[in-house]
């Protein structure tokens, strides 16, 4: 049956209540009830209600206290040995953040913290082929340090594996034009430094912000199945450079032993180049002196000097020899006849003995046939003094 048909006797079946003689339902009027509890203030009717509690004021301070935890969120701090990067909305700020106490904007700002007065390092290692075709092990270790923090964190997206790859380079690079000789022994230090300048040649074309602070050899070796060998080797060319420096010292010794052998030579001959000047000095002013005695008895002066110049030519001989009147040379010993003065004093046999030896022989007179012995040596030595007078006559 319909809610409203004809001789219904006035009563509708309205559900909403549009009736003349029906109330409002208890829903409507429940909802009614709670949106005039909810009516602000201002409205002022009768029977309107106030809330208790302010709801703007409540959004406010929930506001405020969410921004006061963003702005204490964005204070950070750099350490002395780092520099900061920031990126505004993901864009790369060129601004470097210094150490200290900083401030950023959180949710719009990132920043990067970069170690760059730290030194980093890593190892490189491997087997590598020299010029001459001999196979070596290498390990070699790379310092490196951040120069650009920006460049560092954006330009390559892997700086340490890139900065392997580029020293695993350089590395093969030098050792395969390099001898094996030179790897292990000497040349170690010159292709340390080829190393490194190549290996900075190459990162320079990808700028990364780093530098190289040092690049050294940890090992280098041959392979086990050659090791004995090279030792070997190695011991040989040690023994040669020890030998090398014995020789060089060696000769400087000698050099030093001959230069002062040398000096002490120059030394004395200059000391004789005074000495013979100083005496030659000395014989010119004598001579000078004895100028005017000759020159006032010139036969006494000339037999004074002969005299003199006699004397000491035989105090320096051991024989003289004495011109005879009949033409005949005689020559004393006076070396053998000192000799013989010496033993007049010893034994008949120690006498024979030592004239026997001497090419001499003993005269074994009696006491009366010395004395025409004695006689004829007052002769022989009248006769010396009158040849040494007839000599100095002659002259």
């Amino acid at each position: 049956m319909a809610w409203n048909q004809p001789g219904n006797n006035g009563q509708d079946n309205d559900p909403w209540g549009n009736g003349k003689n029906k109330k409002p339902s208890d829903f409507f009027s429940k909802v009614n009830g709670f949106l005039k509890k909810n009516t602000s203030a201002g409205g002022g009717g009768i029977g309107k209600a106030k809330l208790p509690i302010n709801l703007p004021i409540i959004i406010g301070g929930i506001l405020f206290i969410i921004i006061v935890i963003w702005a204490i969120s964005g204070f950070y701090t750099i350490n002395q040995s780092q520099r900061g990067v920031i990126t505004r909305f993901g864009q790369v700020q060129q601004e470097i953040i210094q150490p200290g106490l900083n401030w950023n904007p959180p949710l719009i700002d990132s920043v990067y913290t970069v170690d760059t007065q730290g030194t980093k390092n890593f190892n490189v290692k491997g087997s590598m082929i020299t010029a001459g075709e001999n196979l070596v092990f290498v390990e070699m270790n790379v310092q490196y340090r951040i120069s650009n923090p920006i460049k560092y964190l954006f330009n390559v997206t892997n700086v340490e594996d890139s900065l392997r790859q580029a020293a695993d380079s350089a590395l093969r690079t030098e050792i395969g034009s390099s001898n094996m000789d030179a790897i292990l022994t000497d040349g170690r230090s010159l292709l340390e430094a080829h190393t490194k300048d190549e290996l900075v040649n190459i990162i320079s074309n990808y700028d990364m912000g780093i530098s190289i602070v040092d690049l050294n050899f940890q090992s280098v070796r041959p392979p086990e199945q050659v090791q004995d060998a090279f030792n070997d080797a190695i011991k040989a060319r040690e023994d040669r450079e020890r030998e090398i420096n014995k020789a060089e010292a060696d000769k400087v010794q000698l050099v030093q032993q001959a230069e002062g052998r040398s000096a002490r030579i120059l030394a004395d001959a200059n000391a004789y180049r005074v000495r013979v000047e100083f005496e030659a000095e000395g014989d010119i002013s004598r001579f000078e002196k004895l100028l005017p005695l000759y020159n006032s008895a010139p036969e006494i002066t000339k037999e004074r000097l002969y005299i003199d110049t006699m004397e000491r030519i035989l105090a320096k001989t051991n024989k003289v020899m004495v011109n005879e009147q009949g033409g005949n040379l005689l020559v004393l010993p006076l070396e053998q006849l000192l000799k013989s003065k010496d033993i007049s004093n010893t034994p008949l046999t120690e006498q024979f003995k030592l004239n026997s030896s001497n090419g001499y022989q003993m005269n074994f007179s009696t006491p009366e046939a010395k004395s025409p012995s004695n006689s004829s040596s007052t002769d022989n030595s009248s006769g010396r003094s009158n040849s040494s007078n007839t000599t100095r006559t002659g002259r």
